[in-house]
């Protein structure tokens, strides 16, 4: 059986590969919009691209401080990775209210990755707690103004 710091290590790195796959899905979102009707909605998803990085590139660095190098082992899929691979929100989809629908389930995904990371005992640092934190409030900000977008089908 894994040891708790392995399981908090793994967590992060799960979080890692899905922040990347956010990044993704962003880029994949902005292409399946109209560039000229949607130039509001591209905005928003390059800034949550944006933040996205920012929040990868913060976890990279915390990373070793939780005590794991990322290139120490080859990362494999966790338990909060799986959860999100086997709920794929972002198939084929084309316009505005299907990406704005699919991006509004994946932040929704997250919202609960982000839930039973927080939720879990875990030997995260008070920094990495303070950030995981602040990220999971940033995040329920985006699904907010997602879901917002999606009611009033403009910006």
């Amino acid at each position: 059986m894994e040891n708790n710091e392995n399981i908090h290590t793994d967590q992060l790195q799960d979080l890692i590969q899905i922040l990347t796959e956010r990044i993704e899905i962003y880029t994949n979102a902005i292409s399946s919009v109209d560039s000229d009707k949607d130039v509001d909605l591209i905005a928003f998803f390059e800034k949550s691209m944006q933040l996205s990085q920012q929040f990868k590139s913060e976890l990279l660095v915390i990373l070793p401080k939780e005590g794991l190098s990322p290139s120490e082992k080859e990362w494999t899929a966790g338990a909060l990775y799986r959860k999100w691979e086997k709920r794929d929100p972002f198939k084929e989809v084309s316009g505005r209210e299907q990406v704005l629908r699919a991006c509004e389930k994946m932040e929704e995904i997250i919202q609960d990755i982000f839930k039973q990371i927080l939720s879990a005992k875990n030997n995260f640092s008070e920094n990495t707690m303070a950030i995981l934190k602040s990220q999971a409030t940033l995040q329920k900000e985006i699904y907010e103004l997602i879901k917002d977008l999606r009611q009033k089908k403009a910006i």
